[in-house]
């Protein structure tokens, strides 16, 4: 079954794009173990050629994308209502593959995969966002709160699924899916405070799944005293203003003593050197 849908976007210019990239080599690519993307860069927007593309957040079948048709119509009044995210412009799809066109986000990753065990860079990217205002971490933690009880899934593993720019702040790609709530997998509906309370330390270095992934031991190993010294510096400073978002968004004391005493976040407070 073929399907196209278009939202801000017109079709001749999707359909130039889509054939575009029969002659393109995509910039990037990630799997999830049950849709592979590779992306296609342009100047204002991105291809991407996903396998599975009628699938939802794993489980949910989606033959004829409604799911994502819905959600490409909440991303718009998202984006309309100031919140930083990359909306879905056009959906393409042929017996369960396809293509997302989207807008291009604006400055570069929270921190690349590629780059991250490269001292050098790591140490540019605290140095950048230590130095980023405070009102750019408040409206981070806002728009997960307000994409989050959209009904939208916010994928924290991966630092590269957040862009930063120096002007417009923090913007959120790859939200590909509702919660299980959505979908009536699940009758508990995730909260927007609890998403932020999660994902509110991102912009700090630190390994999203440290039992996974040993990025930040690498790269520890390569530093002087005086550069570990300076990253955690920064690293502190980020901290501390991911701190005050989450309380400036109505997130209490209580609740971030909670996280942080989490087993799940105590490798990340020693990688923060704040245990």
């Amino acid at each position: 079954m073929k399907i196209e849908k278009y939202f801000a976007i017109d079709q001749t210019t999707a359909q130039q794009m889509i054939k575009a990239i029969k002659r393109m080599t995509h910039e990037r690519s990630g799997d999830n173990r049950f849709q592979n993307t590779k992306a296609f860069l342009f100047d204002e927007h991105v291809v991407l050629k996903m396998q599975n593309i009628n699938v939802r957040n794993v489980a949910t079948q989606d033959p004829d994308l409604k799911h994502l048709e819905r959600l490409a119509k909440t991303l718009l009044e998202l984006q309309a209502q100031g919140v930083n995210v990359v909306p879905i412009s056009a959906v393409k799809s042929k017996n369960g593959n396809g293509y997302i066109i989207q807008p291009r986000a604006k400055g570069s990753e929270l921190y690349d995969r590629d780059e991250t065990s490269c001292k050098s860079y790591v140490l540019k990217r605290v140095e950048l966002l230590s130095n980023a205002p405070q009102g750019h971490f408040d409206k981070y933690v806002a728009d997960i709160i307000k994409i989050t009880d959209a009904g939208i899934i916010i994928d924290f593993v991966g630092k590269d699924n957040f862009f930063y720019h120096e002007t417009i702040g923090f913007q959120f790609i790859d939200l590909n899916a509702h919660n299980d709530y959505e979908y009536g997998l699940s009758d508990e509906k995730t909260q927007g405070k609890q998403a932020a309370l999660r994902g509110c330390f991102l912009p700090c270095y630190f390994d999203a799944v440290p039992k996974y992934r040993n990025t930040v031991s690498l790269v520890l190993d390569e530093m002087s005293n005086s550069e570990r010294a300076i990253l955690t510096k920064h690293n502190q400073i980020i901290f501390n203003k991911c701190k005050a978002a989450a309380i400036n968004n109505g997130i209490t004391e209580k609740m971030i003593c909670e996280m942080l005493a989490n087993e799940w976040f105590i490798p990340q407070k020693q990688q923060l050197e704040l245990a």
